[in-house]
């Protein structure tokens, strides 16, 4: 040992080079886990997309069926009674240019 230099004593002694191998195996260790973490964090966000894919896939094929049948229903209405139809559509028309007019 160096008796001059405390620091080149310290840095040479077994329990010194012990310490930072535990040290050095410790970053390894961490940063495995933050890899893990990562990778885990990624595959959720993964499958929570998909899962919101599907759901809205789905939402949209029940609005799509459902603006389907009410077209159906109104269409019918109309058939059923076009004179009244007609003055309400030209009601709603008249009334929505004087709301745009001003």
């Amino acid at each position: 040992m160096d008796t001059k230099n405390p620091v080149t004593a310290i840095e040479s002694s077994a329990e010194f080079k012990a310490m930072m191998a535990d040290l050095a195996a410790l970053r390894a260790d961490v940063a495995k886990l933050a890899g893990y973490v990562k990778s885990s964090s990624v595959s959720a966000a993964e499958s929570a997309a998909e899962q919101v894919s599907a759901e809205a896939t789905r939402l949209m094929g029940t609005v799509t069926d459902a603006s389907k049948s009410s077209l159906k229903a109104v269409e019918r209405q109309i058939d059923l009674h076009p004179m009244a139809s007609l003055m309400l559509a030209f009601g709603l028309g008249f009334v929505g240019s004087r709301l745009l007019a001003k």
